[in-house]
């Protein structure tokens, strides 16, 4: 009976010179030492070990900008006719980010004990690992590669231009609030004494600023507690998902359900358009392209066309049954699925459906920015302009 592989874990010196750590799957220390040696490295020391305990240390806590400039210079290297693992040394030897070179050490340590590249890139890249082994395990290692960091990048893109639109209304909305506060907690409550020694009523402007700014005075401190008391509710409700799924509802079938299908739809149609490009088969592209939305409402809607396709349905026909899915996506599927080039078709029409999502952000972004300086302006002013009136009427009466 054959003895069972065992892990060991080792030190070598690795083709370039370099003193590498990492873990080998073998049956004796003997069998361990005759790997390493075919794989071009000098064994150091070999003894038994966990099963690639050193290799997870690190491996998902790659953010997904450092996850796509790795995988870009990556593909770079071995489209350079570099091979795999001199390739994973280089890149570790020459970063300067120890999550990187931590990754590039476990897949060396994976990869050299006998894993399969695309089990192995999936156990390393944490949620970008399944897309990304689909990719690799579809044949051109380079292509698919360079295909996984453009995915990565372009999401990136994305989530900046998001941030980029939003910030600037976010701040004039920050800057209101904080100005309303301070008239409220220090420029009204100056003028109260005035209003107490004059005796007479005042204006009902500043009758009522005043009496807005004294009850936030006398209950400042309750306010605060039940603002964070609120934020924590607010907080445990979202690490329960209790307000998940009522708000993706909100999104995908409510008045912004265009821009929103187009974004969370779109990057499933270039996730999926590319796994099949890159020749990987139907059924498990659908499963990794399913499971790479963020959206659980969009990721329920979405899991009976992996069924419908398994049956013999044209994808492009259950994509059409899907709730709020864009039609221009399943037209353009139609399309491939005719000329066969059904992922070329589909990365294309997701990336169409992003960038018309992008632009109807940032048009309403550009609306929404001068809306709220003129809105909350026009409050602010309004104020003011009670103030002064009111600080007016009371020099008056007392001249009078």
């Amino acid at each position: 009976m054959a003895e069972e592989e065992r892990h060991f874990d080792y030190v070598a010196m690795d083709p370039a010179g370099r003193r590498v750590r990492g873990a080998i799957r073998a049956r004796s220390d003997d069998g361990a030492f005759e790997r390493l040696k075919r794989d071009g490295f000098s064994p150091i020391r070999i003894r038994p070990g966990r099963a690639h305990k050193s290799a997870k240390a690190g491996g998902q806590a790659l953010t997904d900008r450092e996850t796509a400039e790795f995988l870009s210079d990556l593909a770079a290297l071995l489209a350079a006719g570099t091979d795999m693992r001199a390739a994973l040394s280089v890149l570790g030897a020459r970063t300067a980010r120890p999550k990187v070179r931590s990754v590039s050490r476990a897949l060396t340590a994976q990869i050299g004990g006998g894993a399969a590249l695309d089990e192995a890139f999936a156990a390393q890249l944490g949620k970008n690992g399944a897309f990304v082994g689909a990719l690799v395990a579809a044949g051109d290692l380079a292509g698919g590669l360079q295909r996984a960091a453009d995915m990565l990048q372009s999401r990136i893109r994305l989530q900046d231009q998001l941030v980029s639109v939003l910030s600037y209304p976010a701040f004039v909305f920050a800057s209101t609030i904080v100005a309303m506060a301070v008239i409220l907690l220090f420029v009204v409550p100056s003028l109260a004494p005035l209003v107490a020694e004059g005796g007479a009523k005042p204006p009902m402007t500043l009758g009522v600023l005043i009496g807005v700014s004294m009850f936030l005075r006398s209950n400042l401190l309750l306010l605060i507690v039940l603002a964070g008391l609120s934020a924590a509710g607010l907080a445990v409700a979202i690490s329960l998902d209790w307000l998940a799924r009522p708000i993706e509802r909100l999104l995908l079938d409510g008045p912004v359900r265009r821009t929103c299908a187009g974004l969370v739809f779109g990057g499933f149609a270039i996730a999926l358009g590319a796994m099949l490009a890159a020749g990987a088969p139907m059924s498990e592209a659908l499963r990794l392209a399913i499971r790479s939305v963020q959206s659980r409402t969009a990721r329920t809607r979405l899991e009976p066309v992996a069924a419908a396709v398994r049956q013999g349905q044209s994808l492009s026909t259950a994509l059409e049954a899907v709730k709020a899915f864009p039609d221009a996506v399943v037209r353009l599927a139609s399309v491939g699925e005719a000329s066969g080039a059904l992922g070329l078709m589909l990365a294309r029409a997701g990336k169409i459906e992003e960038d018309a999502a992008i632009r109807r952000i940032e048009a309403a972004g550009r609306l929404l920015g001068p809306a709220l300086i003129v809105l909350l302006g026009g409050v602010i002013g309004l104020m003011m302009g009670g103030l002064l009136s009111g600080v007016s009427q009371l020099g008056q009466t007392a001249l009078q």
